[in-house]
């Protein structure tokens, strides 16, 4: 364990002959040789291996032995612990002092696990800041994603070290980068030109050689540790006010500059979504990304402008596509919490970003976020049409249509111009009339960071937290293996995949045929004329 985690995330020549033992050092420049002479990640792709196949391999390594088998319980009662797991659970940072090196975690994520039988043998001890800045090199990758997964659950004392940061951008920036090349709707032209002869349907599945990510899996994970971060409510205050990411060069939409962490979690968000009602409909995906968004809805302020504009032309054409979708359904609305279907998951995915929108232009944020108000302005006749319609009213939208109609008081009676700059400008200059009157005295600290914050657990419990299956090992074991034999040791190592029967490999697999039912297979029609949300 303790040398796993001291190459992890380093090249192979930034390993020092002081960090490990001579014949440990030994061995590790054997193995860079060997990995050296075979072409190690032949496939030059940068979201499946790092730089170094010994961090990869000894992070394998301590995934298999760790996943492999938890626990045996009899009776309800865990009799036999992973002694691995229970390494990590015990691991302490080696900054802290010998009174600390024992102690507790409050308010962590797991509760500390017990020793191995009554042995009191002395636990592991690693620098946290290292190991951290560590993830942050590997993250975009499967195997950092799940080693990090790993040592969140299975160490609380690290869990709660990382849950103090006030730097998770350098861990959640390559996780959401991942998420970004993973859900590329132009990939392998998932979706071709107007006027192609063969065009795809919607609803199908996506063949091997099309989708843009290696396994599926990968998106899970991604969008697990997202949850686990956003269950931490200063992880939204702080991402949306005090995290700034001057440049985002890996999105290619368009320029993005000076946007806050919060704010390109959002838009990274809003194409998983959008990726998923085209492509996947995968279920579980859809319900990870509205956890994600329901629990960082009390804390959006400060909205970039390119975001502000996004959710509302998500939230209108993912609206237009349920409409199609309801009346192929007989006018017969989805049941509530039904994610099977295509109408439940654009039903449910419509209101959540409904309620996105109605807790960020709440009275004591909508001066921070002006650009959604001027966004919703521009589409107002959309907008309302939504809030109106009765499959969108589970929640009261009110504040919304009445902030629209503030903001056309606004304009009509302060207003100079038709254009968008004094448009914007006069929003800015009476900011203070687009608040409700209902306010009171709570307008003088519309502008107190801790007076917003104070405000969002007014909201109601927005809060949804994960927690692992019982039997984790029948989602981890396969997919464990599934990155070893597909790409980590995919050019080092011959295996005959004809005789593994833990998983399907993703090459192996046969791609689907399509299904000529109604359920799989949606004609787009003229109504439904934006190619986001289909």
């Amino acid at each position: 364990v303790r040398l796993a985690f001291t190459v992890l995330g380093r090249k192979e020549h930034a390993i020092l002959p002081e960090d490990v033992s001579k014949d440990d050092h030994t061995l590790f420049q054997q193995i860079q040789t060997n990995c050296e002479k075979s072409s190690w990640n032949k496939t030059n792709n940068i979201l499946l291996l790092t730089d170094s196949p010994i961090a990869d391999l000894s992070t394998a390594l301590i995934l298999l032995v760790s996943n492999n088998y938890r626990a045996q319980s009899v009776n309800g009662r865990s009799v036999l612990r992973n002694p691995f797991r229970v390494e990590l659970a015990s691991l302490n940072d080696t900054r802290w002092g010998k009174d600390d090196a024992s102690r507790q975690p409050d308010g962590s994520l797991l509760p500390m696990s017990s020793n191995v039988g009554d042995s009191q043998a002395s636990s592991l001890s690693i620098n946290f800041e290292s190991l951290f800045k560590a993830f942050g090199l590997i993250a975009h990758t499967e195997l950092g994603a799940l080693t990090l997964y790993t040592m969140l659950l299975s160490s609380p004392i690290f869990a709660e070290s990382v849950a103090a940061r006030s730097d998770l951008d350098l861990v959640v920036i390559p996780l959401l980068r991942s998420l970004y090349f993973s859900s590329d709707m132009k990939h392998n032209n998932l979706f071709q030109k107007k006027g192609a002869s063969v065009q795809k349907t919607p609803f199908q599945q996506v063949s091997q050689t099309d989708k843009p990510y290696r396994s599926q899996s990968q998106l899970y994970v991604i969008l697990i540790l997202l949850l686990i971060f956003s269950q931490d409510p200063s992880f939204g205050r702080d991402s949306f006010r005090r995290v700034s990411i001057p440049e985002v060069k890996w999105y290619k939409e368009r320029q993005i500059k000076s946007i806050s962490l919060g704010s390109m979690i959002l838009v990274i968000l809003f194409q998983v979504i959008t990726f998923n009602l085209n492509i996947l409909h995968d279920e579980f995906l859809l319900s990870n990304c509205i956890a994600v968004l329901l629990n960082l809805s009390p804390h959006i302020v400060q909205l970039h402008k390119y975001v502000a504009t996004r959710i509302t032309f998500v939230t209108i054409s993912c609206f237009k596509r349920y409409l199609v979708l309801l009346a192929e359904n007989g006018g017969t609305p989805e049941e509530e919490g039904d994610l099977s279907s295509p109408l439940g998951m654009h039903g449910e995915a419509c209101r959540t970003f409904l309620q996105l929108i109605k807790h960020s232009v709440r009275p004591k944020c909508v001066e921070d976020n002006i650009h959604l108000v001027y966004a919703l302005l521009v589409e107002q006749r959309n907008i309302q049409k939504i809030c109106q319609h009765a499959s969108m009213k589970q929640g009261d939208l009110d504040p919304i249509t009445d902030l629209i109609q503030r903001a056309n008081d606004v304009i009509e009676q302060h207003g100079t111009g038709r254009s968008a700059a004094e448009a914007m400008q006069t929003l800015k200059s009476y900011s203070d009339e687009l608040k409700s009157s209902t306010s009171g005295d709570n307008r003088e600290r519309t502008n107190s960071i801790d007076s917003v914050a104070s405000e969002a657990t007014d909201l109601g419990n927005l809060t949804f937290t994960y927690e692992e299956e019982a039997d984790p090992e029948v989602f981890f074991v396969p997919y464990l293996w599934d990155v070893i034999v597909g790409a980590l040791t995919i050019s080092t190592l011959e295996w005959s995949r004809d005789k593994i029967l833990v998983f399907p490999l993703n090459e192996d697999t046969a791609t689907l045929s399509h299904d000529n039912g109604t359920n799989n297979a949606v004609e787009k029609t003229e109504f439904d004329n934006t190619p986001d949300v289909v």
